[in-house]
């Protein structure tokens, strides 16, 4: 398999008694947090993206581990950056893949289902820009990355591009890892599998995707629900967290106090949109540069600001507060209906 080279190999850092975390850099998105319990009977919670796997066996061998040792592997849901390594773990490692009930049934062939993310990134691009030679460049830059983890993919022998996990989760289920036990969060939102694995006993909690350093993604367009999301900020706030390690960034000295500044940005860019509408006819890619500011145009996250904003937009629609204006189809604009 073609690999991503990096000048260095991460290093696992023990933030907690028998636990490690240790960045992996990915073409997508910010660096993963992957998450090494060493409890008796080692654990991960996700194992990163695929071309990357090897970045991972060289940080574990620094630990005197390898993936061979591994025997849990908790995923906290399907997006490319945290499962693809599953599609090759078979071929190095004996350890019992876990996730949701019904996410790899749902994923299956992941092949086929990065094929139906790439063209629902590609309706976003459509319905946000008008003119021609915009729009094929926005297509050209999301386009790539998803190019290339299907070439190597596609090459692979050791790939099983069907979607397996050992054991499928449901909230209330405990798996024992030698002297400690990790429970499970269904907190949907980001993604409708998303899991949060926490340690028993601990309030140490692994969010995944679902609370980050400023803000999350909610995909409407393909698997996410910000009203779901909504609720699953809601319910952390209702639980006594002592600890929260996200999959992207630091983690946060004050676990509570991150999840309400997220529902805070929310908040405010749901108002900001509100109020532009009130004012004017605006199209997904105009809301997205004013509520975001210029800069996201130019940016590696460009296509999680619009999706983010459509999600917005989707539930404005779906309270008939706003309308979507079909000017050429499939892009379109948005109007504040008036009350």
């Amino acid at each position: 398999m073609r690999v991503h080279h990096y000048e260095s190999i991460p290093e696992f850092e023990e933030i907690g008694p028998e636990i490690f975390r240790v960045q992996i850099p990915q073409p997508f998105y910010a660096p993963n947090n992957v998450y090494l319990i060493r409890s008796g009977e080692p654990a991960l919670i996700d194992s990163g993206y695929v071309q990357n796997l090897g970045l991972l066996q060289r940080a574990l061998r620094r630990l005197g581990l390898s993936l061979s040792a591994i025997e849990h592997i908790f995923y906290t849901h399907e997006h490319i950056d945290h499962i693809s390594g599953a599609l090759v773990m078979r071929s190095y490692s004996k350890a019992r893949l876990y996730g949701m009930r019904g996410m790899a049934e749902a994923t299956g062939n992941y092949v086929r289902l990065i094929g139906d993310l790439q063209r629902a990134m590609d309706r976003l691009i459509y319905k946000a820009h008008h003119k021609r030679e915009v729009r094929d460049h926005e297509l050209e830059r999301a386009r790539k990355g998803w190019g290339d983890f299907l070439k190597s993919v596609e090459s692979e022998r050791k790939v099983d591009p069907v979607l397996r996990m050992d054991v499928e989760l449901v909230e209330g289920d405990v798996i024992p890892i030698g002297k400690r036990e990790i429970g499970f969060l269904h907190t949907p939102g980001h993604n409708r599998w998303h899991l949060a694995p926490y340690i028993l006993g601990e309030s140490i909690y692994f969010t995944g995707d679902l609370v980050l350093q400023n803000i999350s993604s909610i995909y409407a367009e393909i698997d996410g629900n910000l009203e779901d999301y909504h609720h699953s900020l809601e319910r952390l706030l209702k639980i006594p967290i002592g600890r929260l390690l996200p999959a992207h960034g630091p983690e946060p000295e004050v676990p509570h106090k991150a999840v309400k500044l997220i529902q805070k940005t929310l908040s405010l860019l749901e108002r900001g949109i509100m109020r532009r509408l009130r004012e004017r006819d605006y199209d997904l890619s105009e809301l997205v540069t004013e509520a975001i500011g210029e800069r996201v145009k130019d940016g590696g996250h460009y296509i999680t600001a619009l999706a983010t904003i459509h999600a917005m937009l989707q539930r404005l629609i779906e309270r008939d507060q706003v309308e979507v204006l079909e000017v050429d189809p499939p892009y379109e604009r948005y109007r504040w209906k008036p009350e």
